[in-house]
């Protein structure tokens, strides 16, 4: 995970980091190794999601985990997204063999009341009552002491952002 500097209204890359070790524990996979990029998101689009696989790839990496809209941005007059959510997953893929690093597109998750976790597809597809918790709703619910639902993060992690706050 990428935990440098952030922008002034964002989790500081020190409090990510904790998140990450608290996160660690709870998985307690051994199959997964954690390294963390002490490094800042310049929000600059698809592009940057190549200059993080060689970064990683540098550092030893042969996997590249990307999420859906990485580093995306948006327009300060217009507020329209400047790359489509999945245009940093495309680029990454297509770029893949080149830089000899296999892309791993993380999933559009959601949670449902009827199955728990599955994709946004599979929901929308099935008619799936889908529980939904914006970035900002949370950050609202985490300064103001409210509960956090269980199935949008751990309470270790909470514990650890709230210890922070």
């Amino acid at each position: 995970p990428t935990c440098g500097p952030t922008q002034g209204d964002d989790i500081p890359g020190i409090v990510r980091y904790q998140t990450y070790e608290v996160l660690a524990k709870e998985v307690n996979n051994p199959k997964i190794r954690w390294a963390y990029l002490p490094y800042s998101m310049h929000m600059a689009g698809p592009r940057e999601a190549i200059q993080h696989m060689i970064i990683r790839k540098n550092y030893g990496a042969s996997h590249f985990i990307i999420g859906r809209d990485m580093a995306g941005s948006k327009s300060s007059i217009s507020g329209e997204d400047f790359y489509g959510a999945y245009d940093a997953q495309d680029l990454a893929k297509a770029n893949a063999a080149e830089l000899n690093m296999d892309t791993v597109p993380s999933l559009n998750i959601v949670y449902t009341e009827e199955k728990g976790y599955v994709t946004a597809d599979v929901a929308e597809k099935e008619g799936l009552d889908v529980m939904k918790l914006s970035g900002t709703k949370f950050r609202k619910m985490l300064r103001s002491g409210e509960d956090i639902p269980e199935w949008f993060a751990f309470k270790s992690v909470i514990q650890v952002l709230r210890d922070a706050a």
